[in-house]
């Protein structure tokens, strides 16, 4: 079997733990659980079937795996993995788009650190939140929002996004945490990795290059898996996989430049990127707006108050009044020089291109389970909630749609 970047040693040693995973507790009261959380950002539902991903595959037939993750409306990195936190739609915690504007705290992009580490911007409850309110210490290595001290709150262990710390020694900091002396541990660790999604932006999601990045991110939870297993706690370990959206094809002559069609003279604002960009008109050129936007081929255009009940995407004044967004396999911007092929996510999370992964595996799962049909990923905050055994706070999701992936779900219907 054929491994990229890890030695088949190590990988072939996770494969053999798993067949004889530790049983040597032998106390009378169980551990308190652990979950660990893994985010690949931009992994698409399907890339198992189309790569090689020998550890994904054996995550799924020792724990369970969803057939995809749906989305949350727009299919952006900050917005989803924020709603995976809170269960909570967008409108409701606030991470609108990538890039917006608040009408009284300003605006946010995720080049400008102030604005990431500003609670002001961060609605809703975190489950790191959730739980160290419940004296349950948490972790985060780059998760979205867990810079931010919301309603006050840091993670016991947490980082100011690098790009340039490696995979593997994020690996060994979560490791690292879980040998901790039992006082302060962390029950909870979240971690991101920003990868296959860079490769997928750039090559699209069928090429030859995408497929060696996403055979590389394989090869590591395969690492961490590995390092999980070898821990004296490893009984009372859940290891969850998950990524955010999927990865659409995109080429240069299906590309669309609003600017092309729109006087910017025209609009007060405009905020978003491709394939998803909000307006807001000037009031005098409200209804031109409207008009010449709605007649761009390839594009819809939705009022804020009309958008599909689906997307769940009006309750926010951070939403602007014109909401745009490409049909699926095009390109929008607001201006661009150059139209390139590659990959890009955003649409309609009901096209299946954007919906993700989700594996689980430990005490709280069953085994060798998959779903016959797509879950939200507003869901995983009550899971997570429940596995934790902590309370969760209001959210839109709900552990029913995925408590058949537990043992033993104690608050579903």
């Amino acid at each position: 079997m054929k491994y990229c970047i890890v030695p088949i040693l190590l990988i072939s040693s996770w494969f053999a733990i798993s067949c004889t995973r530790s049983s040597a507790s032998t106390e009378d009261e169980p551990r308190r659980p652990y979950l660990v959380v893994l985010s690949l950002d931009g992994f698409r539902w399907d890339y198992p079937e189309m790569y090689n991903t020998p550890n994904l595959d054996m995550l799924a037939r020792k724990g369970v795996k969803a057939q995809s993750m749906e989305p949350c409306f727009p299919s952006k990195t900050f917005p989803n993995h924020y709603s995976i936190a809170t269960g909570l739609y967008p409108e409701h915690h606030g991470i609108v788009l990538n890039t917006f504007s608040d009408p009284e705290v300003g605006d946010f992009k995720l080049s400008d650190r102030a604005a990431v580490q500003d609670p002001d911007f961060y609605l809703g409850e975190p489950i790191w939140v959730t739980a160290e309110k419940q004296n349950v210490r948490t972790a985060c290595f780059y998760w979205p929002g867990s810079e931010a001290p919301i309603e006050g709150i840091y993670p016991s262990i947490w980082k100011k996004y690098d790009q340039s710390v490696s995979y593997e020694s994020r690996i060994d900091s979560v490791v690292s945490w879980l040998k901790k002396p039992e006082g302060t541990r962390p029950h909870l660790i979240m971690t991101y990795f920003d990868e296959p999604d860079h490769a997928g932006h750039a090559n699209g999601p069928f090429a030859t290059e995408t497929k060696a990045v996403i055979e590389r991110v394989d090869s590591l939870v395969g690492v961490l898996g590995a390092k999980l297993e070898n821990l004296d706690i490893a009984d009372s370990i859940n290891f969850v996989v998950v990524s955010d959206h999927g990865m659409g094809q995109i080429t240069s002559h299906k590309s669309i430049a609003l600017a092309n069609f729109i006087n910017e003279e025209w609009v007060e604002k405009i905020r978003g990127g491709n394939p998803v960009v909000m307006l807001k008109p000037f009031d005098n050129y409200v209804d031109t707006v409207w008009r010449v936007l709605s007649s761009i081929p390839h594009v819809k255009v939705y009022s804020r108050m009309n958008m599909p009940e689906e997307y769940h995407y009006t309750e926010s004044n951070r939403i602007l009044d014109y909401v745009c967004v490409a049909d699926s396999g095009y390109a929008l911007y607001w201006k661009c020089s150059n139209f390139t092929d590659g990959g890009t996510h955003g649409y309609d999370p009901a096209n299946s291109d954007m919906h993700a992964i989700f594996y689980g595996e430990g005490p709280a799962f069953k085994k060798n389970y998959e779903s016959t049909s797509s879950i939200r990923n507003i869901d995983l905050y009550s899971m997570f909630s429940e596995i934790l055994g902590i309370e969760p706070a209001k959210n839109d999701g709900s552990i029913d749609g995925v408590a058949q992936f537990l043992i033993d779900p104690k608050r579903a219907n």
